[in-house]
């Protein structure tokens, strides 16, 4: 099992429609891959966890990085693992800033996506984070 995690800006405004067409290709896409992982919405940026076999996930991060709804796409980790942390999902998804109860992670991660890199002492702190929310 292979697992990778990256953050990205929004290209442009995204509405509900938007993110439900990007939540609906994505679930059907990893369905059929074995693909699981978890979208988060945070203010403008995206988090997203993807894992599977290590040749599919590193493709489709290489299609995310080429689609034009996301900019400045930076890899925070990647790791192999004997198990899937959200095999639950083909594709979770969390929008953050939406309830005071989630305002300290939004905070956090909206700090984390300003980064144009992530140091180790980085990768389980927001490993864990998204896990959570």
């Amino acid at each position: 099992m292979f697992q990778l995690i990256y953050v990205s800006d929004f290209a442009k405004s995204l509405d509900g429609n938007d993110l439900q067409e990007i939540l609906n290709t994505a679930r059907t896409n990893n369905t059929k891959l074995g693909v699981s992982g978890k979208l988060i919405k945070v203010s403008h940026h995206f988090f997203q966890v993807i894992e599977g076999d290590e040749a599919t996930v590193r493709s489709l991060y290489s299609e995310i990085k080429q689609d034009p709804r996301h900019e400045n796409v930076r890899l925070i980790t990647s790791k192999h693992s004997s198990t899937r942390e959200f095999g639950d999902w083909s594709m979770g998804f969390s929008s953050l800033l939406e309830s005071q109860q989630e305002y300290d992670a939004a905070f956090i991660l909206s700090e984390f996506a300003k980064r144009d890199s992530f140091s180790r002492a980085h990768h389980q702190g927001i490993g864990l984070l998204l896990k959570q929310v």
